[in-house]
C-alpha cells in the first residue's frame, strides 16, 4: 500500500472513530444529523471528481497527448511533397543524419545552405523528408521551447492544477456551507479533544 492509501485509509479509521463517538455520546437527532452530512459529503465528493474533475483531466491529457494546435501548425509549415520531419543530428564532419527502418541518412550541411562552423557535434537540425526518406528541406531548429512542448506542458500542468482549483475554489465553498457543514463543524471540534 502505497503513502497516500495509508494517510487515506487512517483519515477514514479517524472518521469512524469520530462517528462512532457521536453515536455513544450524542443525543440522537445530532448524531443522525452528523451522519447524514458526512454521508452527503462522501457521495457529493465522489459525484463532482466523477462528474467534474475526471473530464476536465481527460481534456487536458488529450490536449498534451494529440497536440491538436502545435499539429496544425507543423502541417502550415511542411514544405510541398514532404510528409515527415525528422530531428536530425550534427556528426563532426560537417555533416548531419538520422536513422530510419535501421539505415543512416546522412548528408552535408553545406548542401543545404548550412554552414558547418556554426554547428557543434550534437546539434540538431529539421529535416523535412518524403517516405523514401528523400530530403525535401532543412531548417534549423529554433531556440526555446517548442509550440508543441509548450502545449504538452500546459495540458499536463492543466490536467493536474484545474482540477485542485475546481475543488478549492468550487467545490469546498459550496460544501462547506450547505451540507458538509454539520460533519465540518462536529469534525473539528472531535479532532481538538
Amino acid at each position: 500500500m502505497n503513502g497516500t492509501g495509508i494517510l487515506v485509509g487512517m483519515q477514514f479509521a479517524a472518521h469512524k472513530i469520530a462517528l462512532t463517538w457521536a453515536k455513544e455520546n450524542l443525543p440522537e437527532a445530532n448524531y443522525q444529523e452528523i451522519r447524514k452530512s458526512y454521508h452527503a459529503t462522501l457521495k457529493w465528493t465522489m459525484i463532482f471528481v466523477v462528474v467534474c474533475c475526471i473530464p476536465v483531466m481527460i481534456a487536458f491529457f488529450y490536449l498534451a497527448m494529440e497536440a491538436p494546435f502545435s499539429k496544425s501548425a507543423e502541417e502550415a509549415v511542411t514544405p510541398e511533397g514532404a510528409t515527415a520531419c525528422v530531428l536530425a543530428r550534427v556528426d563532426y564532419d560537417g555533416n548531419f543524419f538520422w536513422t530510419h527502418d535501421s539505415k543512416k541518412y546522412e548528408y552535408p550541411l553545406k548542401d543545404y545552405g548550412f554552414d558547418a562552423n556554426d554547428y557543434a557535434f550534437g546539434d540538431k537540425v529539421n529535416v523535412y523528408v518524403d517516405d523514401a526518406q528523400n530530403v525535401i528541406k532543412v531548417t534549423a531548429v529554433q531556440e526555446g521551447m517548442s509550440i508543441r512542448e509548450i502545449e504538452v506542458a500546459v495540458g499536463v500542468i492543466g490536467a493536474i492544477l484545474v482540477p485542485v482549483l475546481l475543488i478549492c475554489c468550487v467545490y469546498l465553498p459550496i460544501a462547506y456551507r450547505t451540507f458538509a457543514k454539520p460533519w465540518r463543524m462536529f469534525y473539528r471540534e472531535f479532532s481538538r479533544k
